[in-house]
């Protein structure tokens, strides 16, 4: 009998030891893995900046009628067009590097984005400003400028579309700031970034009850 007891007492003493182990092994394996995420989120994060770096000098122009060219070099015309939608003096020009629609498939009656690269930032920028502050229209259709920006940051982006059309409504919105993507907003002569919707939305909700 005591005999059997201590057998007993032996077998629940190695189980338990076993089982000790596999815990160790466990969390070794959990902390291994906490690591490698957060290790791929900050690869993930440098990539697309990275990305977003190298689009610094490009733009995309929306609306615009594939065809529009008509027999010019498409790198001819947008260079040409340039400085009559943005209405400046004869002889002002912009140095690019490359122009060319992108490379999704074209579909009828669907206007595939142009994409121009600048040789200077600088030039990109003063464009950019002047197309958002002027409102430009081609064929009497309105065509739009916007930032070359990586999928993800789009996605993001995208992401806050409902709350920034409140905090635009109540003349709050300022943009975007990068890596990471946050939303800012003015309020009280300050601004304020929110990594997430969730977020913004609570903050509009807690300006809008104490106005």
């Amino acid at each position: 009998m005591k005999g059997d007891v201590a057998a007993n007492t032996a077998r629940i003493d190695e189980a338990e030891r076993r089982v000790s182990d596999a815990e160790d092994v466990l969390e070794n394996v959990n902390s291994a893995l906490n690591s490698a995420i957060k290790r791929i989120a900050f690869l993930e994060s440098k990539t697309d900046d990275l990305e977003n770096r190298g689009r610094r000098k490009n733009l995309r122009v929306l609306g615009v009628r594939e065809g529009a060219e008509g027999k010019e070099s498409l790198f001819d015309f947008i260079n040409n067009m340039l400085p009559q939608w943005l209405e400046l003096s004869p002889g002002k020009s912009f140095t690019l590097e490359r122009v060319h629609r992108t490379f999704a498939s074209a579909r009828p009656n669907q206007n595939r984005a142009i994409l121009i690269r600048f040789l200077k930032f600088q030039e990109k920028e003063y464009v950019y400003r002047e197309a958002r502050r002027q409102g430009i229209t081609h064929e009497g259709v309105k065509i739009t400028f916007v930032q070359d920006l990586s999928a993800e940051t789009v996605r993001v982006r995208r992401s806050f579309n409902a709350i920034t059309k409140l905090f635009v409504d109540i003349k709050a919105f300022r943009g975007f700031q990068h890596n990471p993507c946050k939303l800012r907003v003015l309020h009280n002569g300050k601004i304020h970034l929110f990594s997430t919707p969730h977020e913004a939305e609570e903050f509009y909700k807690s300006i809008s009850q104490s106005e």
